[in-house]
């Protein structure tokens, strides 16, 4: 795999070898980010494919010192947030209709067991709407993406602490929809992210 520094340094200069590695290596990310962001499949793969034109467009101005990762999330999460602005959060389109799978269930589950992880994700999937955009980001960030809340905060260049504030709401908030007891974030929130259908029980 190449350093990051020589990546950087391709896709500054738009080398078509290096930039189609750095899609491969980072396309899997920001997929997955705008799907959990904007929760319907075909605007996710248009959301993806802006987040990488914008970077093959801006790419010159790409500084040599800057994390790669923190980079694309931040492009990610912007672009998200302008699709979400575009459609209305609460417009009437097919993602309110789909259940969006965030996770794949085990082939050893009976019927019953996939027809409950269906409704808890389903349950899941209405209470993410109705996070505000920063509340949203954030969480999908660190329990989707498993990103530090210090990543997260480069990212969205925002405060830690208030990343952490904006986590501990945020899952006071979900977990009020879900009808689950919010409880204080804690050291074992920050190096194991829970998974979706603890998260949505």
């Amino acid at each position: 795999m190449r350093p990051e520094n020589d990546l950087v340094r391709g896709i500054r200069n738009r080398d078509p070898g290096i930039f189609e590695e750095f899609v491969r290596r980072y396309q899997s990310q920001v997929y997955f980010t705008a799907l959990r962001m904007v929760g319907e499949r075909d605007d996710a793969l248009d959301v993806a494919q802006e987040v990488f034109l914008k970077i093959w467009r801006f790419a010159p101005k790409l500084k040599g010192d800057v994390a790669l990762k923190t980079w694309v999330y931040r492009v990610a999460v912007n672009t998200c947030i302008d699709r979400l602005r575009e459609r209305g959060r609460h417009a009437d389109h097919t993602a309110r209709n789909n259940l969006i799978l965030l996770a794949v269930p085990d082939q050893q589950m009976s019927p019953h067991e996939h027809a409950r992880m269906a409704e808890e994700l389903n349950r899941l999937r209405n209470a993410l709407n109705e996070l505000t955009e920063r509340q949203r980001s954030v969480f999908v960030l660190r329990h989707f993406q498993n990103l530090r809340t210090g990543e997260i905060a480069e990212i969205l260049s925002t405060p830690e602490g208030t990343i952490k504030a904006t986590l501990y709401q945020t899952l006071q908030k979900l977990r009020g929809l879900l009808g689950t007891p919010a409880r204080e974030i804690s050291d074992r929130d920050e190096s194991e992210p829970k998974s979706d259908s603890e998260i949505a029980r």
